[in-house]
């Protein structure tokens, strides 16, 4: 599956906003947040007519979710505005709940989305936040028993709205002030090819994750 792409791709992150971190101390108008969770996808349902014994619904289980998210302040106040890009993918892959034999069994992910964040209560104790955006998805899907030769990968778009809350610095490390981040996101994209015809193109995947948030 994904699993060395995504470690590769997740140290690199970190190296790179490692490197924010140092170029941008001075400037304190940089976060980066550095969550674990859950992603629990919601169901969808077979095609009408697709020849596959019951069900025809297909749910998911829960999976493993590790994410770095990285903002820039362009506007300060009491509400401030941030842009910025989240990434998140799956350490475990997202399982299938009794998949049919014809389908994909489970698939990696990978989400990539740039977005707006607005913060209510700025560089308060507690600062409630909404957050927009929307990128590129990859899924990489495995193949179905009874289709030992399918090759998965799919590229697709995805839309993300999330809300949460972070806290005020609740410890100093190396100087940088550390703080906490609670969040839920949607990630609404395109589907995996689960070697089967379904009767919608999106999938909900909710992310409920929480973290370390580092201001610089």
């Amino acid at each position: 599956m994904l699993r060395n792409f995504r470690l590769r791709s997740f140290i690199l992150l970190l190296g790179l906003f490692g490197a924010l971190i140092l170029q941008s101390q001075a400037q304190q108008k940089d976060e980066v947040g550095l969550v674990i969770g859950a992603t629990i996808p919601t169901g969808v349902n077979l095609a009408s007519g697709v020849s596959v014994p019951p069900p025809q619904s297909l749910t998911f289980n829960s999976s493993l979710a590790l994410g770095v998210e990285y903002d820039r302040r362009f506007i300060s106040g009491r509400t401030a505005i941030y842009g910025g890009v989240d990434f998140l993918a799956s350490p475990l892959d997202v399982k299938l709940n009794q998949p049919p034999s014809t389908v994909s069994p489970e698939y990696a992910y990978i989400f990539l989305a740039p977005h707006v964040r607005v913060k209510f209560n700025a560089r308060g104790a507690l600062e409630p936040w909404l957050s927009f955006g929307g990128g590129y998805t990859r899924f990489h899907e495995a193949a179905p028993t009874t289709a030992p030769n399918f090759k998965g990968g799919t590229n697709t778009g995805t839309l993300e709205f999330g809300g949460g809350v972070d806290t005020a610095p609740l410890v100093h490390l190396l100087r940088i002030p550390i703080g906490a981040r609670f969040e839920v996101r949607d990630f609404y994209s395109g589907t995996p090819d689960f070697n089967q015809q379904l009767d919608t193109g999106k999938l909900n995947s909710l992310a409920y994750t929480g973290g370390l948030l580092l201001r610089f």
